[in-house]
């Protein structure tokens, strides 16, 4: 079983499936509800246990009620999480419209910086590390020790922010989101500026695929159900195949498959999902 370590941001998702959208009065009715596990980090973490890697996610979570809730549902998905204790922990309300796409108000209480937990144990065994730029400080110092081990290190780059852009100084594969590319003046010139640090670089493109560094993949074509997460999940499942050896654009093809099902799903796939979803 391939280990991967994930590191950032761990929160409670309250997460409506709204009737109409945008509202019309003051009231719009919610034909479901579910409290699920939210933040890039965490549900990367999940997608990468239902997938079969051996899961491990550093976070930091309040001491309180939401708290042992969020740790309790991790466990229950295989998730072994690694938390420092703040005051509160994040939640977040998601409002999931007709046609699956999702709107995030996320809580984001002040949580501690410093990392106290041992670099060398949580490192142990890892096949790949993930970042997100949600706890820069922890990332990266893991992953400055990861490189040291030559343990391969992914960024999650979906801000334009200072903390953000410090996490490619330790990555060697970075995959970034098409809202950044549009602040970052365009897919070829985020692609270029990345590649410019050495990094492999890839960005999703949502509905139209995913787009690397000498070349493009299409989106596979499902019934989305809600799109909240997808970018997490591609995250987690590229993460775990480079993590077993596969190559780059490998990787990038079943990260698109299991990101592509989870939109038809709402919730990450298993493994024989993918594979059946593959044909094989």
């Amino acid at each position: 079983m391939v280990k991967v370590l994930t590191v950032g941001w761990a929160n409670l998702d309250q997460r409506y499936y709204i009737e109409v959208f945008p509202p019309r009065e003051s009231r719009t009715g919610v034909r479901a509800y579910r409290e699920t596990i939210g933040g890039p980090a965490a549900v990367a973490a999940v997608a990468a246990a239902r997938l079969g890697a051996e899961a491990h996610l550093l976070s930091r979570r309040g001491d309180d009620a939401a708290g042992e809730r969020l740790e309790e549902m991790l466990q229950a998905e295989g998730v072994k999480a690694h938390f420092q204790l703040g005051a509160a922990t994040p939640v977040s309300a998601v409002l999931v419209t007709p046609e699956g796409e999702r709107y995030i108000f996320p809580y984001r209480p002040a949580l501690p910086e410093e990392l106290v937990l041992n670099e060398e144990r949580l490192l142990k065994g890892v096949g790949a590390l993930l970042l997100d730029g949600r706890w820069a400080a922890a990332g990266y110092g893991l992953g400055q020790a990861a490189r040291e081990r030559g343990i391969p290190v992914v960024l999650d780059l979906d801000r334009d922010r200072d903390d953000d852009w410090m996490l490619t100084q330790v990555a060697t594969h970075v995959v970034a989101s098409e809202e950044l590319a549009a602040k970052l003046g365009g897919l070829e010139a985020l692609l270029a500026r990345l590649q410019a640090l050495g990094v492999f670089a890839a960005v999703t493109l949502g509905a139209e695929g995913v787009a690397y560094a000498g070349g493009r993949l299409p989106a596979h074509r499902v019934h989305v159900q809600d799109t909240t997460g997808a970018g997490d999940v591609f995250h987690g499942a590229f993460t775990l195949a480079v993590a077993e050896g596969k190559g780059n654009v490998e990787a990038l093809e079943f990260a698109s498959a299991v990101a592509a099902l989870h939109c038809a799903k709402g919730q990450p796939p298993t493994l024989a999902e993918v594979r059946a979803f593959l044909g094989g």
